[in-house]
């Protein structure tokens, strides 16, 4: 993209030919037979008088200076000191903070908000999930199509060369079977015991939902079992019900999801409506559908859902970005009709940014890009443009500490908020977890949601 510049100046040995006040350039192949210096197509080699050479020197020192300037500006780095702990920021000094934050979040800096900085303590994965990465990565293969060959548990690629063809297909996969138990109830950990999700409008009127989520793996189990696997689910990764319990006129509306193991099977997603009170099979396009009424769909669900072998990927790189990876307050506190913490600070998080682009056209997403902390491998940003580039939907995910069973400390999700940029809507969920309940997987049938059709429950 930039043409390379090197200019080698010589001694006034060089000049044979010149007067004090003049310069001659001369050619590669002398200068290189001359002075025993490599050159390059393109090398600039220009040789001075000595009574020059000074005035060159500093004017070439200034040209770079005013480069090093530019490229800086135009690259998104700052020549500013690195963000400390208990520095604000806010409108005063928004530049600080570019390139590590959503556009529509810095909009917002720019606009009045602000906040501190804190320090981000590192909290892993459980060391049975650590162990199992190190016994079972060395089996671990891909294939042609960008399927997963020979997996048990754990992490299946800890090392991950950037410069690999296929990092950013690894660093899915990767994501893909991060810690996130053996089984879990999001919203367990809130004082609710269930999900808390605010639907915001562009007029800062709010709609409350009361949601009730529950999953499991058969898959990649590292705690509640010897066996990697549920016996009798080995086809399956993972099943999860949802369902709906305020306000009144979405209330029984319950979902069963589950993701089969083989590329070439669609998941399979029932969904028990209680107006109809039938129990249908959406068709796979309904993951694009969103979740009324949050700004939502099925694979915006933990950042990205999507089955990995339906995706390209590309590693755009390692960044700084902002996050939250100890939130203070749940829920955190807010300004009516707005979703931006008041008094929550945000920490720099060490990222990879994955682009994520669909083989299949029609999908409603063209291009989503999610930054994943190298830790936990927990995406923390995630940004959505339409198929015209234009910058459409934006979510960040707070985490919060909590205790499993065995007293380990691991990472849950806390908070998370979706924008969409488009309609001026948002949705804000308190989803904080409770891992490891030892779910059996027969509550993840159809016999369930018949259950709800006649009047029972899933809490």
């Amino acid at each position: 993209m930039y043409k390379r510049l090197r200019v080698i100046l010589s001694q006034d040995a060089f000049i044979t030919q010149a007067g004090p006040d003049q310069i001659n350039v001369a050619s590669n192949n002398e200068i290189s037979r001359r002075s025993g210096f490599g050159t390059w197509p393109g090398d600039a080699i220009v040789s001075l008088a000595p009574n020059h050479r000074a005035i060159f020197l500093l004017s070439l020192g200034l040209f770079i200076a005013a480069c090093a300037v530019f490229f800086a500006g135009s690259m998104g780095y700052s020549a500013q000191p690195e963000l400390q702990a208990g520095e604000t920021i806010g409108p005063q000094n928004w530049g600080r903070v570019k390139g590590m934050v959503g556009e529509n979040l810095l909009n917002r800096i720019k606009q009045g908000y602000s906040f501190q900085i804190k320090n981000n303590p590192v909290i892993g994965p459980p060391r049975e999930y650590v162990a199992a990465s190190a016994q079972y990565a060395g089996q671990v293969k891909l294939g042609p199509r960008g399927e997963l060959f020979n997996y048990t548990a754990g992490q299946p690629f800890p090392n991950i060369d950037t410069n690999d063809p296929q990092a950013g297909l690894k660093m899915a996969w990767n994501f893909y079977w991060r810690w996130i138990g053996d089984d879990y109830k999001t919203g367990g950990g809130t004082g609710q015991g269930k999900i808390i999700r605010y639907a915001i409008e562009r007029d800062g009127s709010e709609r409350r939902a009361d949601v009730l989520h529950h999953s499991i793996k058969a898959r990649g189990r590292v705690s509640l079992s010897a066996d990697a696997l549920l016996p009798g689910y080995e086809h399956i990764d993972w099943m999860q019900l949802r369902a709906d319990e305020y306000p009144r006129d979405t209330s029984g509306t319950t979902t069963l999801e589950i993701r089969y193991a083989s590329p070439d099977r669609e998941d399979d997603l029932y969904i028990y409506v209680p107006s109809i009170r039938r129990v249908r099979r959406a068709p796979p396009i309904q993951r694009c559908a969103t979740i009324a009424p949050s700004e939502f769909n099925f694979d915006d669900i933990n950042s990205f859902g999507g089955k990995i072998t339906d995706f390209n990927y590309r590693l755009l790189g390692r960044f700084k970005m902002l996050g939250n990876f100890v939130q203070d307050q749940i829920p955190f506190a807010r300004r009516p009709g707005d979703y931006l913490p008041s008094n929550e600070g945000w920490s720099v998080v060490d990222s990879y940014a994955l682009e994520i682009t669909p083989k299949d056209r029609s999908y409603c997403y063209p291009k989503k890009v999610i930054y994943i902390d190298p830790v936990n491998y927990e995406a923390f940003w995630t940004m959505i443009w339409d198929g015209g580039g234009n910058y459409w939907k934006e979510q960040f995910a707070f985490r919060s500490p909590v205790k499993l069973p065995d007293g380990q400390e691991v990472l849950s999700v806390g908070t998370v908020v979706i924008a969409n940029l488009k309609n001026g809507r948002s949705t804000l969920v308190d989803a904080v977890r409770v891992y490891n309940q030892g779910y059996q997987p027969s509550l993840f049938t159809l016999a369930t949601l018949q259950t709800v059709m006649r009047g029972g429950t899933i809490r």
